[in-house]
C-alpha cells in the first residue's frame, strides 16, 4: 500500500531528538514519515563519552559523560521508554560523603556520610571525629563519650530537619506562594522565627541544613552554581524530594551507548558534521522548509520538510529560527508566530558544566581520609566566594560557587581481583593534575529560573491535578506556541521545539522524554493520523 509521504527534520541528536525520531521512524498506519537527523558531530548522548582500554577486560571501558543515573519516581516515562526499547538498567542507590573547605585550596572537612537506600541505612560518623579520642591519651574514655553524643545529637538534628522538610514537601499542606517562590525565599519563609525556635536554635538548625545538605545536594543535581540554586523555582525542587521519596536510583547497565543505538536504529537518513547554517522557506513551496548545511567542502541544501523540530540548547535553536524568520518576511502571520517561539527561547537560562576523567585521588578533590569516601562525593566552599572570586574562569575549570562532585568508579575486572579507580569530577573547582587526565568535557545544562519557568508554560501545559498531586506528576501536553501554528492551518511547516527544558520539572531526562513523545503526538494530530503504539510510555 503506498502511504503519504510526510518530511521531519530533526535536529539535535540528544535524548530529546532520538527519541522524537524514533518515535517518527516508527511504523504508521497511513503515512511514512521520512525522518531526516541532522547532528553538528557525532550521533547521540554519547558523544561526550569516553572510552578507556582495560588491560584486565577485553576491549575497552566505556564511561558515560556525563553520568547519566536516574531515579524512580521522577523518571517515568524514561523508565517506560527504557524498557520498551530493552535497554536493561540495575539499581544503583548512590552513597555520598558531604564535605566543606574554606577554600579551593585548604583540606576537606566532611561534615555527613550518607549510606543510601533513601536513607535506609543511615548515616555514619566521619573519621576525624571518630579519631579524636585516639590523638588524647588522658582523656580517651571521656572524649568517646564526648564525640558520640555529639554525632547522636548532631543526626538527632539532621532528622528533625529532614522530618520538617517531609511536610513541606506534601502537596496537600503546600503554600499557595510557593508557586511564584524562588527556593531561597522558600528558605527564608520556612525558617521558624518564634521566640522557642530561636531559643533552641532551630532557625540556625534549619538555616544549617538548607545551605549544607539540600544547596550541594541540589547544585549537583542542577550541575549549576548556588546563586542559581537559589534563584530555582522552589516548587520544582520540592516536587524532586516527594516523587523521589523512597525510591531506587538506576543506571543502565551498558552505557548510554546502547541507548543511542536502539534509538537509532530505525533512523534511515542521519546527517553527520551537519553545521546547519539556516532555515527557511522552501522556494518551490511555502508549506514546506528547507535546511541549509555547511559542510568541509561545500553547502548543502535539504528541502521539501513538512515540520522542523528542534532539539538543541533553546540558546542554539534561537539563532536558527532568527534565520527561518528572515524568510518570512511577506507572511506577517507565520513571521509573528516564529518570533514569539524566539521570545519563549530567550527566557531560558544556561550554565557551563565541565566533566573530567582522572585518576587523581588527591585530598582536594576527595575526602583526605579513605573511610570517608563514597562512591558520590560532594565538596562545597564555605563561606561561599566573593563576586569577584566567582567571575574566574579556566577551561578545566568553575568558580568555587558550584558543588564539586566526584563519582568514583570501578573498571570492570573478570579475574574479580581489585582495580585502581577512575574519578569522574564534574565541575571542579581546584585543579586537577593534567598527568592524571583522562578526558575533558565541557557541556551546557539549561537551568530552570522563575522567567524561563513563565515562558515555559507556552511550550508546555500542565493538566489538571488532584489534590494530592504535585505539578510534576501531572500528565502535560504542547503548549499554545508550539507547531507555530501548525495544528490550527496547514499553510505553513510545523516548527517545534524539545529538550530537557521544553517540559514541566527540572530540566533532566525525563523532560527530554515527555518533550519528545508530547511533539510527535502534537505532528501526528496536525497530519490527521493516529499515534503508533511505540509512543505508550
Amino acid at each position: 500500500m503506498s502511504h503519504r509521504r510526510v518530511k521531519v527534520a530533526v535536529v539535535g541528536s540528544g535524548l530529546a531528538g532520538l527519541t522524537t525520531a524514533y518515535l517518527l521512524a516508527a511504523p504508521q498506519d497511513d503515512v511514512d514519515f521520512e525522518v531526516h537527523l541532522f547532528e553538528k558531530t557525532t550521533l547521540g548522548m554519547d558523544s561526550s563519552s569516553v572510552s578507556i582500554p582495560s588491560p584486565k577486560h577485553e576491549g575497552e571501558w566505556r564511561i558515560d559523560v556525563p553520568m547519566r543515573s536516574f531515579q524512580g519516581g521522577y523518571y517515568p516515562h524514561l523508565i517506560r521508554l527504557y524498557r520498551q526499547l530493552g535497554v536493561a538498567f540495575k539499581t544503583r542507590d548512590f552513597t555520598y560523603s558531604f564535605s566543606q573547605t574554606e577554600n579551593p585550596e585548604a583540606p576537606l572537612q566532611t561534615t555527613l556520610i550518607y549510606n543510601g537506600a533513601s536513607g535506609r541505612d543511615g548515616v555514619s560518623m566521619p573519621a576525624w571525629l571518630r579519631d579524636l579520642p585516639l590523638r588524647h591519651k588522658t582523656y580517651r574514655a571521656g572524649l568517646r563519650i564526648f564525640t558520640f553524643l555529639l554525632f547522636v545529637l548532631s543526626t538527632l538534628e539532621l532528622f528533625v530537619c529532614y522530618l520538617r522538610l517531609l511536610i513541606f514537601v506534601l502537596p496537600p499542606l503546600r503554600s499557595r506562594r510557593l508557586q511564584t517562590q524562588t527556593f531561597g525565599e522558600w528558605v527564608e519563609e520556612t525558617t521558624p522565627t518564634n521566640f522557642l525556635a530561636r531559643w533552641l536554635a532551630w532557625d540556625v538548625s534549619w538555616q544549617s541544613f538548607a545551605q549544607d545538605v539540600l544547596v550541594p545536594l541540589f547544585s549537583a543535581v542542577c550541575t549549576a552554581p548556588e546563586a542559581a540554586v537559589k534563584a530555582h523555582p522552589a516548587e520544582d525542587f520540592l516536587d524532586y524530594i516527594w516523587l523521589t521519596l523512597g525510591t531506587h536510583h538506576y543506571v543502565v547497565e551498558h552505557g548510554v551507548r546502547d541507548v543511542v543505538e536502539r534509538l537509532s536504529s530505525r533512523i534511515r537518513k542521519v546527517h553527520l558534521s551537519a553545521q546547519i547554517v539556516g532555515v527557511h522557506i522552501d522556494p518551490s513551496d511555502p508549506r514546506l522548509a528547507s535546511i541549509e548545511c555547511a559542510g568541509k567542502h561545500a553547502t548543502t541544501s535539504y528541502s521539501g520538510f513538512h515540520h522542523v523540530v528542534f532539539a538543541t540548547q533553546a540558546t542554539r535553536a534561537g539563532p536558527m529560527l532568527s534565520s527561518y524568520a528572515s524568510s518570512l518576511a511577506s507572511d506577517p502571520h507565520a513571521r509573528h508566530a516564529i518570533m514569539a517561539q524566539i521570545s519563549a527561547l530567550e527566557a531560558f537560562h544556561y550554565v557551563r558544566t565541565v566533566v573530567i576523567n582522572h585518576t587523581d585521588a588527591s585530598a582536594a578533590l576527595l575526602p583526605a581520609d579513605i573511610r570517608d569516601r563514597r562512591e558520590l562525593n560532594l565538596v562545597s566552599c564555605s563561606p561561599s566566594p566573593t563576586p569577584g572570586h566567582e567571575e574566574k574562569w579556566s577551561p578545566h575549570r568553575v568558580p568555587p560557587s558550584y558543588t564539586m562532585a566526584t563519582q568514583i568508579l570501578t573498571p570492570p575486572s573478570p579475574s574479580g581481583t581489585p582495580t585502581a579507580p577512575v574519578f569522574q569530577t564534574t565541575n571542579p573547582f581546584v585543579p586537577i593534575s593534567d598527568d592524571h587526565i583522562l578526558s575533558v568535557a565541557t557541556l551546557e545544562r539549561a537551568v530552570l529560573t522563575m522567567p524561563a519557568k513563565s515562558a515555559l508554560r507556552s511550550l508546555c501545559k500542565s493538566g489538571p491535578k488532584r489534590w494530592y498531586q504535585c505539578t510534576a506528576e501531572v500528565e502535560c501536553t504542547l503548549g499554545d506556541l508550539q507547531g507555530a501554528g501548525r495544528l490550527e492551518s496547514d499553510a505553513h511547516p510545523g516548527v517545534w521545539l524539545v529538550g530537557s527544558y521544553a517540559s514541566v520539572g527540572i530540566p533532566l531526562l525525563e523532560g527530554c522524554v515527555v518533550s519528545a513523545k508530547n511533539v510527535y503526538l502534537g505532528i501526528c494530530k496536525s497530519e490527521g493520523v493516529h499515534p503508533c503504539k511505540a509512543s505508550r510510555f
